[in-house]
């Protein structure tokens, strides 16, 4: 037993010594990357966590499997009876930030999004809708809506997404028309501006639809940073594993704790990015990017809306918007403001309700359908659509 307590403390504390980043990377071959301060944080705490484990057992040895063992046997009794009292927790869908997202809920949204994802592999894109001919058919109104998770539809079936309602309202009211849906998730204005340079402006369309959303003005190309984040090295190789067969919702609360304690302490999350996003300098450079956008459009008459979504009607998207405004109106770019509808209509709905569903905070059914009945309403007003198109 001695024995062979010291060889598993051996190889224990040879494995955290040798597993670091250099290695990983070259038996990778170069693949590993280890950019993002999560996979550095958490390699370092698996290294530090096998040398000590080692040390332990090669020093006490049995004494310290057994420490080691009732260790973990208190770790399991605390996450299983977390779970059965999670499990039977209230949801309460009327909080506007719940402290964590139950499992089930989570694993709603992923199913969602996948069937996008399934159906985005099969555009050259990678949009979530079918391709088009660069030409129109004869007697066609056609819309190109440039756009990013909004309109890939993040959330919510292809039938709530605002874009693909818009078309309907269109259809039904006697405008033989179709929508063409230019969005991605993580797309900024400045991403959707290049498509149309590289690849949009070469279609035949009526009409350029900008989906505004708060979060738009990114130019440096920066992201929301969590700590923990779905797809990174913590999720993929702890998280996902242990909660398909072991304590799904604690193992989700305690995600949700560690990225509420790193976005509070450590300028995660996406207050803190969006903060980065409003500041006086990205405002400038963003202001010169509409510019130049409305410049291209105006050169190749291109007659371009941008279209202000709010996901809910919290007054601090109103505030953010009121900051747009003045460079939309600057850069000689027409614009519709859907927040006033959305608070009009919807602000005795708790924002919560308003989620595209209980896991995701995008816009649902509720608020799409505020969208797309405005926007038509603004085109037809507006004669963004030609008379001539309706029957």
């Amino acid at each position: 037993m001695n024995r062979l307590c010291r060889i598993l403390g051996i190889s224990l504390m040879i494995a955290g010594v040798v597993l670091n980043e250099w290695v990983i990377q070259f038996l990778s071959q170069g693949q590993a990357k280890f950019g993002e301060i999560e996979k550095s944080v958490f390699l370092v705490t698996v290294e530090i966590f096998l040398v000590l484990l080692g040390l332990l057992i090669f020093r006490y040895k049995k004494v310290a499997l057994q420490n080691l063992l009732l260790v973990f046997c208190s770790i399991f009794f605390t996450f299983g009876i977390l779970e059965i009292g999670l499990r039977y927790a209230p949801s309460n869908l009327e909080q506007e930030a719940p402290l964590w997202i139950p499992y089930e809920q989570k694993m709603m949204n992923a199913r969602i999004n996948e069937a996008h994802n399934t159906r985005s592999k099969l555009n050259r894109y990678g949009f979530n809708d079918q391709e088009y001919a660069l030409r129109k058919a004869p007697g066609l109104t056609r819309i190109a809506v440039l756009g990013d998770s909004f309109i890939w539809g993040v959330g919510v079936e292809d039938q709530v997404i605002w874009t693909n309602k818009l078309a309907r309202l269109l259809n039904q009211n006697g405008v033989k028309s179709e929508i063409l849906n230019w969005g991605k998730p993580g797309w900024s204005t400045l991403d959707e501006y290049r498509f149309l340079k590289s690849d949009g402006a070469r279609y035949d369309f009526d009409l350029l639809l900008v989906g505004f959303v708060v979060n738009d003005p990114v130019m440096d190309e920066s992201n929301i940073k969590l700590f923990i984040y779905t797809g990174g090295i913590i999720d993929r190789l702890l998280v996902q594993p242990v909660s398909r067969y072991l304590f799904p919702n604690a193992i989700s609360l305690s995600v949700d704790l560690v990225n509420s304690f790193f976005n509070s302490f450590f300028g995660y999350g996406y207050t803190n990015w969006l903060n980065k996003v409003y500041t006086e300098e990205n405002l400038k450079q963003y202001q010169a990017l509409l510019k130049e956008m409305s410049e291209y459009c105006h050169a190749r008459q291109i007659r371009m809306l941008f279209v202000m979504t709010p996901e809910n009607h919290h007054s601090w998207l109103q505030q953010r918007f009121e900051k747009i405004i003045p460079l939309l109106k600057n850069a000689k770019i027409d614009y519709l403001n859907l927040y006033p509808a959305v608070h009009e209509e919807l602000h005795h709905i708790p924002n919560r309700k308003l989620w595209a569903n209980p896991g995701d905070g995008h816009p649902g059914d509720r608020v799409t359908d505020v969208y797309a009945r405005h926007t038509y309403r603004y085109l037809m007003d507006q004669g963004y659509i030609k008379p001539s198109t309706q029957k």
